[in-house]
């Protein structure tokens, strides 16, 4: 079991790599276009870089690298699919905001990434496999049910996040 101090290094590694991330992400947005004027929308006053999604998922793959590094988290990467899938799943799903963030994608064309990468994620072996309900008890999902959920809730969050996506830094600050 990696110690409470293991993690903190890799929290703190995260974080700073995402808030360094983010002025080269800044630069490179606007450089290339990929900005959104104000509109009714959104509350910022001149136009703001895109593409945040980028420095988020150099954080997730510098912390996913020290911790491989570091040997506390040995347990979580020998033998185990799941570090692989994140990542994987990371990409994906980066890769379609990006696009999207570049040019107009539909609807349903986000929505098949944001399952793509769900898949993966269940795939590689991170699902949810208890599910809550208040007031109703514990249910121990079947591999099929297990699946279905699971999917549901990544699109569910991702759709979530994308919709508080209008004000300059939100989405960033809650993820």
């Amino acid at each position: 079991m990696p110690s409470l101090g293991a993690y903190a290094v890799v929290l703190v590694v995260v974080a700073l790599t995402t808030f360094v991330a983010l002025f080269g992400v800044r630069k490179l947005a606007f450089r290339i276009g990929a900005v959104v004027k104000p509109d009714d929308r959104r509350v910022h006053q001149r136009p703001t870089a895109t593409l945040g999604g980028l420095a988020m998922l150099a954080g997730v793959l510098m912390g996913m690298l020290v911790a491989w590094v570091m040997g506390s988290f040995e347990a979580i990467f020998s033998g185990s699919t799941e570090p692989l899938g994140l990542v994987l799943a990371a990409v994906v799903i980066v890769a379609v905001g990006v696009i999207d963030d570049l040019r107009e994608v539909s609807a349903p064309a986000k929505i098949a990434g944001m399952v793509l990468a769900a898949s993966v994620l269940v795939i590689s072996g991170i699902s949810i496999l208890v599910f809550r309900v208040p007031f109703a008890g514990v249910f121990v999902l079947s591999t099929d049910w297990s699946y279905l959920i699971s999917v549901l809730w990544v699109v569910g969050m991702a759709n979530a996040i994308n919709l508080i996506d209008g004000l300059d830094g939100l989405a960033g600050g809650i993820v």
